[in-house]
């Protein structure tokens, strides 16, 4: 009985010791939180989108691509029906303020992936 009692004893003990191995996490996709007022859209899908990350902040670009996904208020669209919204939002100054844009771009390829618009 006590040889079971060990046995177990040390068969949980190796247990915990695993249990705390290093795990690395890949950050797949960097993320940008932006007011519309700082975000440049391109005119095509093909184009390069462009942002400062603040006012004082000099312009960034980066790529979009045909896989490329466009959303405003978690609403799927095109990339024309989102430049539309976009461009309608920009036209006041205190509006493009308050919108908010998400862009999320690939850390390999710095190509963007998602970007998602928020307004009210």
């Amino acid at each position: 009985m006590k040889a079971h009692t060990i046995l177990a004893t040390v068969a949980l003990l190796a247990s915990f010791g695993t249990a705390q191995a290093t795990r690395v996490l890949e950050q797949p996709e960097r993320s940008y939180e932006l007011s519309l007022e700082l975000v440049t859209l391109p005119s095509t899908a093909s184009g390069g989108i462009s942002f400062k990350t603040c006012a004082a902040c000099s312009y960034t670009t980066h790529v979009l691509t045909a896989a490329t996904v466009y959303t405003v208020n978690n609403r799927p669209m095109t990339f024309e029906e989102f430049s539309l919204v976009a461009e309608e939002l920009q036209s006041s100054s205190a509006t493009a303020e308050k919108t908010f844009v998400g862009l999320f771009v690939d850390v390999t390829t710095l190509r963007v992936t998602r970007v998602s618009m928020l307004h009210r």
